[in-house]
C-alpha cells in the first residue's frame, strides 16, 4: 500500500516540535530511506547541578506521519486565536 505524501514544511515543523519537546541543542537532522536522524545535546540533572549529554534519536517515516496527525488534530481543536481588536 502506497504511502501518503508529505509536505516538507509540515514535515519539518513535526521534527522541529520533536526537538523542542526532547529539549535539544546543537541539532543536526539526517534524512535517509527510512527515516530521519535525529541528533543533539541536551540537559540531564545529576546531584551536583546539570551535565550536556549527546542524544540520538531515529524516527521512521511512519512515526513521522503519526506526529504530523497529531499536529491536525490538536490545530482542529483548539479554538481560533482572537485578535485584540476584535474584542
Amino acid at each position: 500500500m502506497p504511502s501518503e505524501r508529505i509536505d516538507y514544511s509540515e514535515l519539518l515543523r513535526s521534527i522541529g516540535q520533536f526537538i523542542q519537546q526532547q529539549h535539544l541543542n546543537e541539532v543536526a537532522i539526517l534524512e535517509f530511506d527510512r527515516g530521519w536522524i535525529i541528533s543533539g545535546v541536551t540537559y540531564q540533572s545529576t546531584a551536583q547541578g546539570f551535565v550536556r549529554v549527546a542524544a540520538d534519536f531515529v524516527l521512521s517515516h511512519e512515526e513521522l506521519r503519526h506526529f504530523i496527525q497529531q499536529m491536525r488534530d490538536q490545530r482542529r481543536t483548539e479554538p481560533p486565536p482572537k485578535g485584540r481588536w476584535l474584542g
